[in-house]
């Protein structure tokens, strides 16, 4: 029993209060934050073309080449974290496979992939004052001119370090540091405070 491994989400202590605000504003569309615990996230580093093609063929889709670029294809989801590095996010907890698959493409070429999935969780937000939330505590423009659909950032909410993707209409996603999730979702609770009412 001493070696059965438990996952548990960093957000269980706080389990009742994200169930009350979503009682007070998800119905209504105004504000919702959900969890998205135990996905998989894996950071890659490499340039070139002999690194993005193999690439592109074990995930499927071209990384994208653009400053903050995100592109998305089914379940997985690779964002351009700098020059040489990017982010890739599975809703599947896949983390050990897809590390050894892109490991494995790459194989004789300079590159760094590391699984960091247990590191980290993601958390959906969404509804009309998502904005609002986010611009309490982000110092990031987030109109639509500016960050539109499928456009990441690394970024801060209050003092927890984040990465922001913009998913949709009124939807964001928040990449957060395990250590630092409860207090940023907590954070994020707080400022939608007044749009529950």
């Amino acid at each position: 029993m001493l070696n059965d491994l438990i996952q548990e989400s960093p957000l269980i202590a706080i389990e009742a209060n994200i169930a009350a605000a979503a009682a007070s504003g998800g119905v209504a569309g105004r504000f919702q934050l959900t969890e998205r615990p135990f996905g998989t996230l894996v950071t890659l580093r490499g340039a070139g073309a002999a690194f993005e093609a193999p690439v592109a063929r074990a995930l499927g889709f071209a990384l994208p080449q653009r400053a903050g670029g995100c592109v998305t294809v089914g379940e997985r989801a690779a964002l351009w974290m700098g020059p040489d590095e990017w982010l890739i996010y599975s809703t599947q907890d896949m983390g050990a496979d897809l590390e050894r698959l892109l490991r494995a493409s790459l194989h004789g070429q300079h590159h760094a992939v590391v699984d960091v999935s247990s590191g980290y969780t993601v958390i959906d937000i969404a509804g009309s004052t998502v904005r609002d939330v986010l611009a309490s505590g982000c110092p990031l423009d987030l109109h639509r001119r500016v960050f539109g659909d499928g456009q990441c950032a690394q970024t801060h909410f209050f003092k927890a370090g984040i990465t922001l993707c913009r998913t949709g209409d009124d939807r964001f996603q928040v990449i957060v540091r395990r250590s630092f999730a409860e207090y940023c979702a907590l954070m994020l609770l707080d400022a939608a405070k007044p749009y529950l009412a």
